[in-house]
């Protein structure tokens, strides 16, 4: 078990310690490194490179932000900058040259064998999120025909050089998956058994054109650690390993919460965008919510005569604005979530829509009677504390519909369901609450008016 260190690297390199940082390095792992460093300005950073083990080197660069990793390679010797392009695994070196200027990635690719050259090229031939673009072609294989004891050799001699060994993928002759393996299966097996006996025949796998989040959910419902990536005629060019997928869970998750809260999408940490990118992530959706929430205004207007002679209704205004939204958002949430993890499917609608409008109604006329009790404060009219507690279940009933369908609705017209839900089915249920709001109070109350 590692003891964990508080080590304070920047106190280190001012006194000139190298020995002891280069001791202290030598026992973290490449994320602790990461979180150690993120903070230390750039000319400070290279010097922490300078102390680490190539492969740890490497694998600290993939782990960074991109802007720093941009900062770095103008900065690193062209030496180190060798060292570390060769030694980064196939698909994070191909996330890395994605980003860069083409002159840069000739120089980079450059420094690279043949061999590891054509892999991170065929990688960055796959479309952006695709499997094939963050698959790794530097994986072990069996043939079919093998016997336990030749495949256990194959890995002792070649295992320590691939991604990863818990997993094995047969093959055959011309390179086509046949099925997988698990490490555990061979050491439990007979020496003498061949590899096609005991394998798995109908191995899950992904194809390089498969989209990367797909991969993911199928990874997750399958509790893989390891998947295969095949080309159209089904010959095994590269895996994904959880490590990639859980980058991908990160970033999709991301991707939804900023949609949901109606952020622009950034691909920076919080620390690393500066605030004009934060400025502009929100102003767009903040303003066109603002325009869209003004038709709120000709809403009020067009009851004006209501509430100038029914005060007492300008006082339940923001609760019953408050519970649309909130109904709408909650059932957007649930319906999103739930398509994200493939639990409700396209299909799924009618049912989804008859399960919504009876949870609405039950929820509207438990609302509505709080509403009624809550009223009695404000009010003893038992014609306005009706027109509440009814405009409370029409509201609920409504927004919970709506928050059902929004996102069938978006899936249908090709948009991501989350850009549909939060602030956006908020500003919508406050100019349909107060259009049902206003119609049932003057509805009710035209004996007062």
């Amino acid at each position: 078990m590692k003891v964990e260190v508080k080590v304070d690297i920047k106190k280190l390199i001012n006194e000139k310690e190298f020995k002891l940082l280069k001791e202290l390095l030598k026992e973290q792992e490449p994320a602790k490194i990461v979180e150690m460093i993120e903070e230390l300005p750039h000319d400070e950073k290279i010097v922490v490179f300078r102390f680490l083990p190539k492969d740890t080197a490497a694998e600290v660069f993939s782990q960074l932000e991109k802007d720093d990793q941009m900062e770095l390679l103008s900065l690193f010797k062209e030496d180190k900058l060798k060292e570390i392009i060769e030694n980064m695994e196939p698909d994070d070196r191909a996330d890395l040259l994605e980003e860069l200027p083409a002159n840069v990635v000739k120089r980079l690719l450059a420094h690279l064998s043949p061999e590891e050259r054509q892999n991170t090229v065929i990688l960055l031939n796959y479309p952006e999120y695709s499997a094939g673009r963050i698959m790794n072609p530097n994986f072990l294989d069996l043939k079919e025909n093998m016997t336990v004891n030749e495949a256990l050799k194959h890995i002792r001699d070649e295992g320590n050089k691939k991604e990863t060994i818990y997993t094995l993928f047969v093959i055959d002759n011309t390179r086509k998956l046949k099925g997988t393996v698990e490490l555990k299966d061979l050491i439990f097996s007979e020496e003498n058994e061949i590899i096609k006996n005991i394998m798995n025949e109908t191995p899950i796998y992904s194809t390089v054109y498969d989209d990367e989040e797909e991969v993911a959910r199928v990874m997750q419902d399958y509790d893989l650690l390891a998947i295969p990536v095949t080309d159209s005629e089904k010959r095994l060019v590269g895996i994904i390993t959880i490590d990639d997928i859980v980058d991908v869970l990160e970033e999709s998750a991301t991707e939804d919460i900023q949609k949901m809260a109606a952020v622009g999408v950034t691909e920076t940490s919080y620390f690393h965008t500066s605030i004009w990118e934060l400025v502009k992530s929100r102003v767009i959706w903040l303003g066109a919510l603002l325009l869209f929430e003004s038709i709120a205004v000709f809403v009020i207007e067009g009851f004006s005569d209501v509430l100038q002679k029914i005060t007492v209704l300008a006082a339940f205004m923001p609760t019953i604005n408050a519970i649309g939204g909130n109904t709408g958002s909650q059932m957007s949430a649930i319906v999103i979530r739930s398509m994200a993890v493939g639990d409700i499917e396209e299909d799924d609608f009618k049912k989804v829509l008859g399960k919504e409008f009876f949870s609405g109604i039950i929820l509207g006329i438990i609302l509505g009677v709080i509403m009624f009790l809550r009223s009695i404060v404000n009010t003893r009219e038992p014609l306005i504390m009706l027109s509440l507690s009814l405009s409370i279940i029409i509201v609920v009933m409504i927004s919970n519909l709506l928050g059902a369908i929004l996102p069938f609705l978006a899936k249908k017209i090709h948009l991501d369901p989350a850009l549909i839900s939060g602030p956006f089915i908020s500003t919508l249920m406050d100019i349909l609450s107060m259009f049902f709001y206003f119609s049932i109070s003057a509805l009710l109350l035209k004996d007062l008016l």
